[in-house]
């Protein structure tokens, strides 16, 4: 019996921390991660999210697995200690020293449990929650059969005493992925992205802040919005639009603060009488929404601009879904967008120069003699004489111009440093 006692000790301490490290796992892993796991129909995905779905009965299962190697354990330990008392002591001192020597082996099972079969498994589960479940998931699941009819059980007994003994009802609402989840699955993605599949997290992480941005913080200011009188002559609403280039215009009654509607640039070709027929109601949102809630807001109503009203009642600025959406992704640009073109001379025959600045343009301003019918824009005639789309800081030299690269992309040069030679 001593022979085999021993390395059955050490096989029950490493499946007791087994356990306790499951659920220190189950506790920390990212169950987001699970879900896209089974989407994606990974064995281990969906064995783990039958776990995540049964939460109560899978933390049943694996404390029970537990205890009853905590047991057996405990029995093994205490009858592989005897036999050794029994020959370093006399029976009569086994008889008076048994309370200190079972005070003995209390205290060393526990430390060798709690250290190798507690501590340690916890902390090594709690760094790697979702590779190590994923690793043990086949085991796991081979495991966790027979223990699971006893689990389930117990955990109908639970529940049937709290509902019927303490009035509590426990429900396992549907999964769901809190922000924190979300958030860490965005940066343990960006840690693993190559080069050829860039991931851009930033587009996450800005749409996540969408429930914490309100309105107020993305809203075109009362003071530069475009718009109309409601008895304006069209002939002035054409000229609105042909100024400002939008392709909608707020209308208000007496005052900015009675805003009406909207009209749209596509109307005016309907030759309308008046505005009044042509005019859109529009969406009244108070500054404090959130801008999540004003995405939704607008996919409901099949709208894309917003009256924001302040505390008053009063008109705080427009808003639109461009401006919501600018959030996530940035500045969006449209065909109504000006490109803005960097055109400076920095010393006596030394020019700065945007790549798509038009040739004609150059040669007009300052004197130039590119030749127009080979290329339209600088950075074209630069790639054509070169055949090729040159380095950063690569100097080229054609005719009496010397050009510097000062930014290229892999289609085209975006910014240039140009010298007149002689």
């Amino acid at each position: 019996m001593d022979t085999y006692t021993l390395p059955i000790l050490a096989f029950l301490v490493l499946l007791a921390g087994f356990f306790a490290g499951l659920e220190t796992a189950f506790a920390n892993v990212n169950k987001l991660s699970i879900e896209l796991k089974k989407k994606q129909g990974r064995a281990t995905g969906k064995i783990l999210a039958s776990f995540n779905d049964n939460p109560s009965r899978f933390l049943a299962t694996s404390l029970l697995g537990l205890t009853i190697t905590i047991v057996i354990y405990g029995i093994l330990f205490a009858g592989f200690f005897q036999p050794l008392w029994n020959k370093v002591l006399s029976p009569q001192e086994s008889i008076s020293y048994q309370p200190l020597l079972l005070l003995m082996e209390v205290l060393l099972a526990t430390l060798i449990l709690l250290t190798f079969g507690f501590f340690l498994p916890r902390a090594i589960f709690r760094s790697r929650p979702e590779g190590l479940l994923s690793f043990f998931a086949l085991p796991i699941s081979v495991i966790s059969k027979p223990l699971f009819v006893v689990g389930s059980l117990l955990v109908s007994v639970s529940e049937w005493i709290l509902k019927y003994l303490f009035n509590v009802r426990i429900i396992e609402t549907a999964t769901s992925f809190p922000r924190v989840d979300v958030e860490h699955f965005i940066r343990q993605s960006q840690q693993h992205v190559t080069e050829n599949q860039e991931l851009n997290t930033e587009l996450f992480e800005n749409a996540l802040s969408l429930a914490h941005v309100k309105i107020r913080g993305c809203l075109i200011p009362r003071k530069e919005i475009e718009a109309l009188e409601i008895n304006s002559p069209i002939a002035q609403a054409q000229r609105k639009f042909m100024d400002t280039k939008l392709s909608k215009i707020i209308i208000y009654e007496n005052t900015i603060d009675n805003i009406l509607g909207y009209i749209h640039q596509l109307d005016m070709f309907k030759g309308p009488a008046d505005i009044q027929a042509i005019l859109y109601p529009i969406l009244a949102v108070p500054e404090t929404m959130s801008a999540i809630d004003l995405l939704g807001k607008f996919n409901k109503e099949r709208k894309s601009i917003a009256w924001v009203v302040d505390e008053f009642g009063g008109t705080a600025g427009i808003v639109t879904i461009e401006d919501v959406l600018e959030e996530i992704f940035g500045e969006i640009k449209d065909e109504h967008d000006e490109e803005e073109f960097v055109d400076k001379q920095i010393a006596e025959k030394e020019y700065i120069f945007s790549g798509r600045l038009e040739l004609d343009y150059l040669n007009e301003k300052y004197g130039f003699d590119f030749p127009e019918d080979e290329s339209e824009t600088l950075s074209g005639y630069i790639i054509n004489h070169h055949e090729t789309i040159p380095r950063q800081k690569e100097r080229i030299i054609i005719n009496d111009y010397e050009f510097e690269i000062i930014n290229v992309t892999e289609t085209r040069i975006e910014m240039i440093k140009m010298k007149v030679l002689g």
